[in-house]
């Protein structure tokens, strides 16, 4: 019998909380059509009022550029980049790969 009191009580206070938390009553609609119906002013904030200069460095020495390239392999160093990313993008041979679905004609259930 005491739990069930506990629970009630816990039910009650809850439901109370519910009605408090949904704070006072709001005023009647209001009619949109109604000329005289208060509205909040608008307000507009530029997208450009954040805006900060950009800053950058600026180009950077092309000697070091050049330094760098030579460094890590010249162009041969980026194509081998490339065919290494598109080799691994192909499934490797004798690799199981699930031939192209058939068409399915509309209405008609896909086959198991």
């Amino acid at each position: 019998m005491a739990m069930l009191r506990i629970a009630l009580a816990l039910a009650a206070g809850l439901s109370a909380a519910g009605a408090v938390a949904q704070g006072a009553a709001s005023p009647a609609a209001r009619d949109p059509a109604d000329p005289r119906a208060e509205v909040q002013p608008l307000v507009h904030r530029s997208p450009f009022a954040s805006y900060r200069v950009f800053t950058g460095d600026g180009p950077g020495s092309w000697r070091g550029v050049n330094d760098e390239v030579a460094r890590i392999g010249g162009w041969k160093a980026y194509a081998r980049e490339a065919y290494e990313a598109s080799k691994a993008a192909q499934p490797a041979p004798g690799e199981a790969s699930q031939p192209p679905a058939a068409p399915q004609q509309p209405g008609v259930p896909k086959a198991k």
